[in-house]
């Protein structure tokens, strides 16, 4: 088994880049998580390739499981975490293949670009059975630090899915998609006066927390919904708002 003990070694480089680096995590389709219940997860779901693991963690994994384990120090553990504590177990895993899943409602983030924001999302997007999550190519990798972290491990529970959506939605409403957005404008309708059928299928898109919903995707909008609340509190942030949403859907 390989012995890494140093923070300067090509491998550990390449992974601080792949944790880091949204256009690395493409070019190499993989992605970097931490912690053992996020490799469990990964285990568990075939795509690992690599584990990188101190000595005093080998008893937590099985190591003649079809993937790589390399031992790492302390030192090493300290500079691929991305945070100040860590357990001593990391892994690089695949990308899983990207592909809209037609038969449930979807989930379209555009531009989102707080780690938390995406992380709890797409938490609530597995919690409200919202199978497939599609973000702009512009929003917060799904593979931050702080995205995983804000998952809780629900990652593994949805289809992620990076692609333009303007194309995406014109794909979704040949499908017969109903498109929901949040757009405030006179045609807006109050959630609680919408009754959702539970046969029909749903795209509910979520703008970007400073400019809201992209201009270019306004008209294929069907219907637009208004949160009612307290008159003294003015907006709520993009994910408290769809998680709302998509309760109640």
């Amino acid at each position: 088994m390989e012995k890494i003990t140093s923070v300067t070694n090509n491998r550990i480089k390449d992974i601080v880049k792949l944790r880091d680096e949204k256009k690395f995590q493409i070019e190499e389709q993989a992605f970097f998580i931490e912690g053992l219940h996020m490799v469990d997860e990964a285990i568990k779901r075939n795509l690992v390739r690599s584990i990188f693991l101190e000595e005093r963690m080998l008893d937590k994994i099985d190591a003649s499981m079809n993937y790589e384990c390399v031992l790492i120090t302390d030192n090493v553990s300290n500079k691929i975490a991305s945070t100040k504590t860590n357990q001593g177990i990391f892994a690089v895993c695949e990308l899983a293949t990207q592909k809209l899943n037609l038969d449930q409602n979807i989930l379209l983030l555009d531009q989102i670009q707080d780690p938390g924001n995406m992380g709890t999302l797409i938490r609530s997007a597995a919690s409200f059975n919202f199978q497939t999550v599609v973000a702009s190519n512009h929003s917060v990798s799904f593979y931050n630090p702080k995205v995983l972290r804000s998952t809780q491990g629900n990652l593994f529970s949805v289809n992620l899915v990076n692609a333009d959506l303007l194309t995406t939605i014109n794909e979704l409403k040949e499908n017969d998609y109903i498109i929901i957005g949040t757009v405030l404008n006179t045609n807006c309708k109050s959630l609680s006066s919408i009754t959702f059928d539970k046969k029909q299928k749903y795209a509910l898109i979520i703008g970007n927390e400073a400019n809201g919903i992209s201009l270019e995707l306004h008209d294929l909008i069907d219907i637009n919904l208004n949160i009612e609340m307290n008159n003294d509190v003015k907006s709520l942030n993009a994910a408290i708002a769809g998680s709302i949403i998509m309760y109640n859907i």
